[in-house]
């Protein structure tokens, strides 16, 4: 009986090993993960654009932003420090102008630094106005983020046309 239980001891703890050596999700993994969640969050669909659905997604984006978080958007259109409750807010206010949007990123760059992150990438926004006329355009990206309570959130954004690189 006692070597049963030591056999299912070992078995299991081996089972505990393999998974954190192999499967285990990295830093980086993280981060990825929750920039895949953020677009999807962000984007509008003509099917998610009812009042009770915009008041959800502001609660549900208000988690990817520390508090207080410095955001630059385009050199002065949208520039300084917000609670992570207002850069969700002034998310949701420009998707107010949309009937449908949709965020997408590449050539994502991902430098881990203890509980701090520097993420570059080229971001592409597609939309279509209410109006009918359509938005793509594709901007320079660069975040600085944090780990709070074990999450990876936004300190500082920085959107800045690609000809405006530093």
């Amino acid at each position: 009986m006692v070597k049963k239980l030591i056999i299912i001891f070992v078995a299991v703890a081996a089972a505990v090993g393999i998974y954190f050596i192999f499967f285990r999700e990295t830093e980086e993994q993280k981060i990825r993960r929750m920039l895949n969640n953020l677009c999807i969050d962000c984007a509008k669909s003509k099917e998610s654009s009812s009042a009770v659905s915009l008041i959800v997604k502001t609660d549900t984006l208000k988690n990817y932003f520390a508090d207080p978080c410095s955001l630059s958007v385009y050199k002065g259109f949208m520039q300084g420090n917000f609670s992570d409750v207002r850069a969700a807010n002034e998310i949701m206010r420009a998707n107010l102008f949309f009937k449908s949007s949709d965020l997408s990123y590449y050539d994502l760059h991902i430098t881990v630094d203890g509980d701090e992150a520097s993420v570059g990438f080229s971001g592409r926004f597609q939309a279509v106005l209410k109006s009918g006329e359509r938005i793509d355009e594709v901007r320079d990206v660069s975040l600085q983020l944090c780990k709070i309570d074990n999450k990876w959130k936004i300190k500082s954004a920085e959107v800045q046309k690609i000809l405006q690189r530093k």
